[in-house]
């Protein structure tokens, strides 16, 4: 999971939760989701990576093909450029070379 803060030049900035079924960021599908804060949770009490698209803050799955970079969007609730702006991210994402 990433959260990422996306917003538009006419609207306010939103973060979201990209999460990968695979693990891997590649080509697949990603979903979506309104990110929740964790500020006032501690670590033991932190909800679960969102997975469930009947959850409320589900907006949306991205389907995404890095080798023909194309991408498709199921959903409603994402303005498109909001959508550029995580599929950008998802284009762009090398993973870090050790945990911190």
């Amino acid at each position: 999971m990433v959260i990422l803060k996306v917003g538009t030049e006419n609207g306010p900035e939103q973060h979201v939760e990209i999460v990968s079924e695979r693990g891997v960021w590649g080509s697949g599908a990603y979903k979506i989701f309104a990110a929740k804060f964790l500020s006032r949770l501690s670590y033991k009490d932190a909800p679960k990576e969102p997975t469930d698209s009947n959850d409320p803050n589900f907006l949306g799955e991205i389907s995404i093909d890095k080798e023909q970079e194309k991408w498709e969007y199921k959903g409603t609730k994402l303005k498109i450029t909001e959508l550029k702006k995580i599929v950008d991210f998802i284009f762009d994402y090398n993973a870090p070379d050790a945990v911190y």
